[in-house]
């Protein structure tokens, strides 16, 4: 590295030159940047549970809801009913509509004179008293009361039909014109669309918007630190020219590969920037200090960087470790943004060792006033505390067990997450209109059974359609699981329309041939929606329920309850086939894929860092050192985590990986700098003093800009990654004091018993 930053400092404008040409140029596709916040995406593809609900998909047609819920303190006025009808026959001009399910259009089988009719729930929207009397009483009475709407009269729902992939179309788009035709028939009544296809979308815009608002604002904040930290226009520019170029270039590969903007990576560039920082602040500080000592500006440039490239080279290649190492995680969007970020992180380091040298030839030589640096309130604190731990060491100690005891058991009350909604705040459209589904209709997301008969026309075999029924029972028996219906439920209405609307006969003709003559009936008589109900050829049926958003562990132990129910049901039947589907399964596969990957990551971080530190310090004591304030840190993570009920999600279970990669440069940048005081001849306690004073003002700039900059995500729309950020700042004040106290406590100890050993020799 000596030759290079040589070539660099006689070479400066040919490295800016090239620098700004690579920059250029990957800041050409910046324009084509994608976002992706599907949930589907978040698993492997060949993922049993996900290949499951495709197989569904494929049968059944899509098993996203997609509600407009109109609220209102009574949506049977005569006003509502007609906005009902007006809203749906405007949505119905979308392109991509195909058709609006609402209170009134829904298909109603009834006797005639040729045996069955199939008419709408009301020929016209009812207006008199009379009428809406008439409409409350037939459709409360139906399968729809309580599902398009309730009989108190505070919501009415309208179901749509979607086709996303209609050529010229796209979900924003599709989305943007449902929303516009929505916003115009708000008020008095409250208008509310959920469904994942509606929280896809506005994920994906919060994204946009938390990019354009967040990384403009981590800038600012990161330049005001600069200033105050260096007091001069050197101090803010060089840095953030350098984390600018490195930015660009990381989000330019990433376009260029084809990785998309996940709701993980969205927070990259404000870590990288963040980041990307903290090399710069080394290597001003120690070039302020060698200047401080009057060394000329070329003397002082040798000296910078012949000390401070190795710590800087150990920081980037141990930051990187630890965002590679969520390569082993299970869930897609954690794999790309831990390559992507690694790559960004020694993107910065290459440029921190190349541009910054050659922007600090070119640039006049500050003045430095050394005197005040020395004298100034943080070197007395840092005194102060290298003192402390020198003297008191058994009282550390004991302090630090407290902790670990008091914040281990935290770590036992950590949570899970994985329902997208919760990622919002309250008063978020997504999180209030996913509230007013579950309050007034009983469930937001759709779970599904597949039963499968392997055999065409299984499903016209009257005792096939009576096990959908004891299926429906099962799941209607639950709080949380509502509306469960199936081709059962056509079958009994055609019977009981045949014997006249007779309610004896709302049941499953006793043939088979009563079956197929009545399906056949209700084809011909222009019915419609049995492909979401049964496979063509009639051999797997579908049972499918509204379900309310759970907590994790509530979530848990009804997929699970359900499933031993399906289980044991079928136990002793070969013949059938039985599956629990839909989206609340997804969610509990990545809720067990977040601890998978908070524990994969964790040990593989942990290994990588501490053998790319004993490799570079030639010394394994010192990688294994290095890690102790590390998984001090990571325990009072956990610790905070479970006291607060922050759950483990997507975003939190990258934290541990990325607190060992962060962290440990304050142990590296420490480390390195005790044993060059030690090389210079001074004792132990000189060297700890002279490492916590000259190391500790870097330590503890780099850890501000860390925390400030990190902050900055809690203006996130995301609640997730607001939590995230809070949490990593945290975590970056534990590590860098228990870098300011553990490392030199350790240092010590092992000091000391060297000493005794070689004196009992």
């Amino acid at each position: 590295m000596g030759r290079w930053i040589k070539f660099v400092q006689h070479r400066p404008w040919l490295v800016i030159a090239v620098v700004f040409a690579i920059t250029v140029g990957l800041a050409s596709f910046l324009p084509r940047m994608e976002f992706d916040a599907s949930i589907e995406n978040m698993m492997p593809q060949d993922d049993p549970v996900l290949a499951e609900l495709q197989d569904a998909v494929a049968d059944f047609g899509s098993q996203d809801l997609f509600f407009i819920a109109i609220e209102s303190d009574d949506v049977f006025r005569p006003a509502t009913l007609q906005k009902i009808a007006d809203l749906t026959a405007a949505l119905e001009e979308v392109p991509a509509v195909k058709g609006v399910e609402n209170p009134f259009n829904v298909q109603m089988v009834e006797s005639s004179f040729f045996g069955i009719e199939i008419a709408p729930m009301a020929a016209e929207v009812p207006q008199t008293a009379d009428e809406i009397e008439a409409f409350k009483a037939r459709i409360l009475a139906s399968p729809y009361g309580g599902r398009l709407i309730t009989a108190d009269g505070r919501g009415a729902a309208l179901m749509l039909d979607v086709e996303w992939d209609l050529e010229g179309n796209n979900r924003e788009k599709v989305i943007n014109e449902i929303s516009s035709v929505v916003e115009g028939y708000i008020g008095p009544e409250e208008i509310h669309m959920v469904g994942d296809a509606y929280i896809l979308h506005y994920t994906e815009q919060a994204m946009k918007r938390d990019l354009r608002n967040l990384v403009p604002i981590v800038v600012l904040v990161i330049a005001t630190t600069l200033y105050f930290t260096f007091r001069s226009f050197l101090g803010v520019l060089v840095p953030l020219l350098t984390v600018g170029a490195a930015l660009t270039w990381t989000v330019g590969l990433m376009i260029w590969y084809g990785i998309p903007v996940s709701m993980i990576s969205m927070a990259m560039p404000v870590i990288l920037v963040t980041l990307g920082i903290a090399s710069g602040i080394h290597i001003l500080n120690k070039y302020l200090e060698t200047l401080g000592q009057g060394m000329s500006k070329e003397s002082a440039l040798q000296e910078t960087f012949a000390t401070i490239t190795s710590p800087v080279l150990m920081a980037a290649f141990t930051t990187a470790a630890g965002f590679a190492s969520l390569i082993t995680a299970f869930v897609q969007p954690i794999k790309e943004f831990g390559v992507i970020t690694a790559v960004g992180v020694m993107i910065a380091m290459t440029l921190s060792l190349s541009l910054i040298p050659a922007m600090l030839v070119l640039w006049k030589k500050p003045e430095v006033k050394q005197e005040k640096r020395e004298a100034g309130v943080l070197n007395r604190f840092l005194k102060t505390l290298t003192q402390w731990t020198i003297s008191r060491p058994a009282y550390i100690t004991a302090i630090a067990v407290v902790i670990v005891l008091v914040f281990g058991f935290g770590a036992t009350r950590i949570t899970l997450e994985s329902n997208i909604v919760n990622y919002f705040g309250a008063n978020s459209p997504v999180k209030k209109g996913t509230m007013v589904i579950e309050e007034i209709f009983g469930g937001s997301m759709q779970i599904s059974v597949v039963v499968d008969t392997g055999v065409e026309d299984g499903f016209k075999d009257p005792a096939m359609l009576e096990e959908l029924i004891v299926i429906q029972d099962y799941l209607n028996s639950w709080d949380s699981i509502n509306h469960a219906t199936s081709l059962a439920d056509v079958v009994r209405e055609l019977n009981q329309a045949l014997w006249e609307g007779d309610p004896e006969f709302y049941a499953v003709p006793e043939t088979r041939e009563g079956v197929a003559q009545q399906l056949l009936l209700f084809s011909m008589q222009g019915g419609s929606g049995l492909d979401s109900l049964v496979s063509y050829d009639y051999s797997r049926a579908l049972v499918t329920a509204q379900m309310k958003t759970l907590d994790a562990k509530m979530l848990g132990e009804t997929i699970a309850a359900v499933e031993s129910y399906l289980a044991e049901l079928y136990r002793d039947r070969s013949d059938i086939s039985v599956k629990l589907v839909g989206t609340p399964k997804v969610m509990m596969r990545l809720m067990n894929r977040y601890v998978q990957t908070q524990i994969s990551s964790l040990a593989s971080s942990s290994v990588a860092v501490g053998l790319i530190v004993a490799a570079l310090m030639k010394s394994v004591l010192l990688g294994i050192l290095s890690l102790v304030p590390l998984f001090f840190t990571v325990l009072i993570n956990f610790g905070l985590m479970g006291y607060a009920g922050l759950p483990l999600d997507a975003v939190t279970s990258i934290i541990a990986g990325v607190v060992i990669g962060l962290g440990v440069d304050y142990a590296i940048h420490y480390i390195s700098r005790y044993r060059l005081e030690r090389a210079n001849g001074h004792q132990m306690e000189q060297a700890l003093l002279n490492t916590g004073v000259s190391a500790g003002r870097g330590i503890f700039f780099n850890a501000l800009a860390l925390v400030i900059g990190f902050m900055v995500l809690v203006f996130s729309h995301f609640r997730a990654i607001a939590v995230f950020g809070f949490l990593i700042s945290v975590t970056m004040v534990v590590s860098s004091f228990a870098a300011l106290v553990v490392i030199p406590l350790l240092l010590q100890y092992f000091d000391r018993k060297k000493v005794q050993v070689e004196r009992s020799m």
